[in-house]
């Protein structure tokens, strides 16, 4: 009886020992899941980063392409800006002049030239007189009861106006209907 009595107590033991062992086996089966679990979620956190980063990226490329776009579009305005005035005074000695003489000609033609060049780079006049005034491209300089002319429509431009690509250089001034 000694003997079986031994036997269940190192049957008992060995039993210890097994449960044990299947305790730290499934210990470290938990622990290597969990490791994996954790390494996966961190790989997807970096490649969602990564996505994130590479999107940001990509709309800085588009942002800055745009934005040398328009300083090309736009770097001649200072230029063009300065030659208003030159249009301008040319447009009124070509309104005192006499038309049949060969020198205010020449000069029709070269106003002409010089235009059309400027509107080969973008600029165009911004249309005035009989128009409908807005605030965006016309500014009043004066305004005046018309009966002929319809209520807050342009009846006189003082000084054309310009835009360069869509963008207003200058606006055009005007005398306004009441």
């Amino acid at each position: 009886m000694a003997n079986e009595e031994k036997k269940d107590e190192n049957l008992d033991i060995e039993d210890k020992e097994i449960d044990e062992e299947d305790y730290i086996e499934a210990e470290i089966v938990d622990d290597e899941e969990d490791s994996k679990a954790s390494e996966t979620a961190e790989v997807n956190e970096y490649q969602e980063r990564y996505q994130r980063l590479l999107a940001d990226f990509e709309n800085y490329k588009k942002r800055e392409e745009a934005s040398k776009a328009d300083f090309k579009k736009f770097a001649q305005s200072s230029l063009i800006e300065k030659l208003l005035p030159v249009i301008d005074n040319l447009d009124r000695a070509l309104a005192k002049a006499d038309e049949d003489d060969a020198f205010v000609e020449g000069v029709i033609m070269t106003r002409k030239e010089l235009m059309k060049v400027l509107e080969n780079e973008g600029l165009e006049e911004i249309a005035s007189d009989g128009c409908e005034f807005d605030h965006n491209i016309h500014q009043a300089v004066l305004a005046e009861e018309n009966d002929e002319v319809e209520e807050n429509h342009i009846i006189e431009t003082f000084q054309k106006g310009y835009k360069l690509n869509g963008r207003v250089l200058r606006p055009a001034m005007v005398k306004v209907s009441k």
